[in-house]
């Protein structure tokens, strides 16, 4: 979400344990790419597909500016709107860079003992560890046509680049504008 800015990136797959009292701690490749000033608070919300998204200060604020331009009295929109934010908190971390996981939102994650970290570039998740498993086995046969798609994506527009800019429709390409 964060554009242009790479003063902090979530990469990485890091499983920690769960204290007694709901405390796991982030990874400290995470911690380290915090972007300055914000190293004491996160916001957790409720993910798709299972798990707790965690966000920074500065691309939280990035991904509410996208809830702006929805319908206010949209059904849909309104439904997300509640969900989401009802569920969303921010969390303070504690002076070992451990963050309190609520317990509702552990109970939809299926967090237990252990909890998984996956970096999403500007934001990371937090997975129950066998379900992050099951999510990666049943998707990876998907993984080459994805990444094969991304990778003609950038094909269609060196395309373009080599036709003098010009796009399949004659629009000029990103790369090329003036």
């Amino acid at each position: 979400m964060v554009e242009d800015n790479y003063d902090f990136l979530f990469i990485g797959d890091h499983t920690h344990a769960v204290d007694t009292k709901n405390r796991v701690a982030i990874p400290s490749s995470f911690r380290r790419n915090f972007p300055s000033g914000t190293e004491d608070h996160i916001v957790l919300l409720r993910g798709a597909g299972g798990c707790i998204e965690a966000h920074v200060r500065p691309e939280w604020r990035l991904y509410v500016q996208r809830f702006r331009s929805l319908g206010r009295y949209n059904k849909e929109d309104l439904v997300l709107r509640r969900l989401l934010f009802s569920g969303s908190t921010e969390i303070e971390l504690d002076g070992q860079m451990r963050v309190l996981l609520p317990k509702k939102l552990m109970e939809l994650a299926g967090i237990g003992a252990e909890a998984r970290f996956i970096g999403q570039g500007s934001f990371f998740e937090i997975w129950n560890p066998q379900q992050f498993d099951d999510f990666a086995a049943q998707n990876s046969p998907l993984y080459d046509e994805l990444i094969q798609r991304l990778d003609g994506g950038r094909a269609v527009e060196e395309k373009a680049a080599e036709r003098g800019g010009q796009d399949q429709r004659g629009v000029p390409s990103a790369g090329n504008v003036p």
